[in-house]
């Protein structure tokens, strides 16, 4: 048994060093600095390791976005997972509200996304792939809730949808930590007209 818990102590340490990580990535950026300027000494002084010890957790700084990316998109796909799979209408306000809370909870990732995909071409997949899972259940929600809808036109419209919710939220959370309310209803009413043809 002691080597169970020992295992399961180390595993436990293990994630939170790596969380740790994330978390100074997050908050360097959130606080005003640039991804591309931020050093690895610093973000080890701010997780509470020693600067060889970001190297045990990641490569390096593409790594650590790598891993920054899919925590935020798991975070997301936590909140509008079911919803995509269904086709109420009515639920589209609170939905973009759970969305908005997501990307003000992760603010500094989605700064740190947006601004790495620019320079970064791993990045910049990353990010289109993280679109294009969503697009894809966009479309697949627009096709069951109006049947008929062309395919190329629910294709399109959930490109428009993801990408430009996106680029609201990134832009409005650039210079606030939180979404105001009426960012939040202007974005439901997009969707809310994109979703229905």
């Amino acid at each position: 048994m002691p080597l169970a818990r020992t295992t399961s102590k180390a595993a436990e340490a293990r994630r939170q060093g790596h969380a740790a990580f994330l978390d100074a990535a997050e908050r360097a950026v959130a606080e005003g600095e640039s991804y591309s300027d931020v050093s690895i000494a610093g973000l080890a002084t701010s997780a509470g390791f020693s600067r060889a010890s970001f190297y045990a957790y990641f490569t390096d700084k593409r790594a650590l976005a790598v891993a920054v990316a899919e925590r935020f998109e798991q975070d997301l796909g936590e909140r509008v997972d079911d919803w995509l799979d269904g086709d109420d209408i009515a639920t589209v306000r609170p939905t973009i509200d759970g969305v908005a809370a997501v990307f003000g909870r992760h603010r500094g990732a989605v700064l740190l996304l947006a601004e790495a995909a620019t320079y970064d071409p791993e990045i910049r997949e990353r990010w289109k792939a993280l679109h294009a899972r969503f697009e894809q259940r966009i479309a697949a929600w627009i096709e069951r809730a109006t049947p008929g809808t062309p395919k190329a036109t629910a294709k399109a419209r959930a490109f428009a949808l993801a990408w430009s919710t996106q680029a609201v939220l990134v832009e409005h959370l650039a210079d606030r930590e939180r979404v105001a309310p009426a960012i939040v209803d202007a974005l439901a009413a997009q969707w809310e007209a994109g979703l229905t043809v």
